[in-house]
């Protein structure tokens, strides 16, 4: 590595702690890395000064330290994430689950249990959206029965909660999706029909989630409503189905040439996930537009498709 390349030195801990306490200080995400895979000793000192900012700052850091987690994979910042867990400030809190979000430690999952007793919405919305991931890994069969059944539990029961804000209830019904039970079903049902939009955009992610055929009528019918974010959830769910999804090509089609952008791409990725002889047609059709957002959409699905064929 020359001396061009070579990236700059990050000041001594201690030096940064000082620092990082001032709040006339701007941050730099450069500085902030020192954080990343703190040992022991250094975290107690971190909670020390954590402890002694104010929330205007905590808020600071931990948005940085976020931001800094996403540009950055190899950057691990998970156990100061743990430690805001337990911060007074629930946009704090907020921020620390969604850092944790990849995170594959058991402690987490006590963690969350715990937190779904936090007095924030915000903090349970947080809580409901990490449950849904574990949802996920329950179906695909990398979760054991007995927690794979506390996640479905407590998603149904989070689901139904007349008491919890609406935020909170709308996701937990998009994580039921990948349960499919019957009370699941049941719920989704409702929510399909329920006054608030919100609800029926997380009625039809739940249906995608499921890949029930049983839900095709109720997509079909929100792929044509007047309401764009209930277009764009219907084309995103005729998407999860894959080539199960081939019924509604047709009902698909004219939300490729939708004048929202978003539910253009959605539909085009849809198609994509769909694939077949007809899918593949529109979608060469569509690398060919003016449009450069369309046409690179087209292309990766159409790179979607030939990966289906060869699978």
């Amino acid at each position: 590595m020359n001396a061009k390349s070579k990236p700059p030195e990050v000041p001594a801990f201690a030096t940064y702690l000082a620092k990082l306490k001032d709040s006339a200080v701007s941050l730099s995400l450069r500085n902030l890395k020192a954080l990343a895979g703190l040992e022991p000793a250094h975290q107690a000192s971190f909670q020390q000064l954590w402890a002694a900012l104010p929330p205007s700052r905590r808020r600071e850091v931990v948005k940085a330290l976020l931001e800094l987690s996403e540009e950055n994979l190899e950057l691990d910042f998970n156990p100061l994430f743990f430690c805001c867990l337990e911060d007074p400030d629930e946009v704090v809190r907020a921020t620390a689950l969604e850092g944790l979000w990849e995170n594959e430690n058991p402690q987490l999952f006590q963690c969350l249990l715990s937190l779904l007793k936090d007095p924030a919405p915000s903090v349970r919305e947080a809580v409901m959206l990490h449950f849904s991931r574990l949802a996920y890994q329950a179906q695909v069969g990398e979760l054991s029965p007995a927690k794979s059944q506390i996640i479905s539990t407590t998603l149904l029961h989070w689901a139904t909660d007349l008491a919890q804000p609406l935020e909170i209830c709308r996701r937990a019904i998009e994580g039921l999706g990948y349960f499919d039970s019957p009370a699941g079903q049941e719920v989704i049902s409702q929510a399909s029909q329920h006054p608030k939009q919100q609800m029926r955009e997380s009625a039809l992610v739940a249906m995608g989630r499921s890949m029930n055929p049983i839900w095709l009528p109720f997509i079909a019918r929100e792929l044509t409503s007047e309401v764009s974010a209930l277009r764009y959830e219907a084309a995103k769910a005729v998407g999860e189905f894959a080539e199960t999804g081939q019924p509604l090509l047709a009902a698909l089609l004219p939300l490729t040439e939708d004048a929202d952008t978003e539910i253009c791409l959605a539909a085009i990725w849809a198609l994509g996930q769909i694939g077949g002889p007809h899918a593949e047609r529109i979608l060469q059709r569509l690398a060919l537009t003016r449009d450069a957002a369309r046409a690179q959409a087209a292309q990766e699905a159409l790179s979607e498709v030939a990966l289906g064929e060869w699978g």
